[in-house]
């Protein structure tokens, strides 16, 4: 069978080789700004998009046919191969034709600085992110995260809780402290915070409000 490269796919879908195949592709947005990408239609630039993923299954090449291209990314029309070539998106015979400003282009100051910036984050630490109320200081929080290793579960669970209690602080009209910087609230071990109680009953509610009236 034949196929058609993907211009640069090595240059811009980087993965490692001991994962096997990749869970997903890069779309940048400078892509936006793109004179070739701009002239396509919706419909084009959905197929082209079916062609990346489908791509990925074989480190950037596709079958060199638009039938069996509809049939493996189902799609409801094939696509016009030849517009993709002509307009850069895919080499031919594995030749680069593309015009310049494309989105493997990437200018290579630009490509140096997203590769200085970018940082790889352990999906705990994401999963606390993604929870955590207050979005600041991503780098200073993840460099807490590292030095602490806190247990996710806890950690989540702190968050959970804490949450309600303002809530619940917020409804009675009592002072509520704003959340910290997620930095701050790690390194001052936070999810270990006494939990104070929360309960329906009379009782329970009066309790818990006692106990803030007494702490402020």
């Amino acid at each position: 069978m034949e196929y058609l490269k993907m211009k640069n796919w090595d240059k811009w879908q980087t993965y490692r080789a001991d994962r096997g195949q990749p869970p997903w592709i890069k779309i940048h947005r400078r892509l936006m700004r793109d004179p070739e990408w701009v002239s396509l239609s919706d419909a084009e630039r959905g197929q082209l998009v079916g062609m990346w993923l489908l791509a990925a299954d074989r480190d950037g090449d596709i079958p060199a046919s638009s039938a069996l291209i509809q049939k493996l990314s189902f799609m409801e029309s094939e696509p016009n191969i030849n517009k993709f070539i002509e307009l850069g998106f895919i080499c031919q015979n594995g030749v680069n034709v593309t015009p310049e400003r494309r989105q493997v282009d990437q200018p290579k100051a630009e490509k140096n600085r997203e590769d200085k910036n970018r940082k790889e984050y352990s999906v705990n630490f994401l999963s606390f992110w993604n929870e955590y109320p207050v979005k600041k200081a991503k780098g200073a929080a993840y460099k807490s995260w590292q030095k602490l290793k806190p247990d996710i579960n806890v950690v989540l669970l702190a968050i959970k809780n804490q949450a309600e209690e303002k809530e619940k602080l917020r409804s009675n009209k009592l002072f509520c402290p704003e959340w910290p910087n997620p930095a701050t609230w790690l390194n001052q071990l936070r999810w270990e915070d006494e939990d104070y109680e929360i309960t329906e009953d009379d009782d329970g509610l009066t309790r818990f409000l006692q106990r803030h009236q007494n702490a402020e």
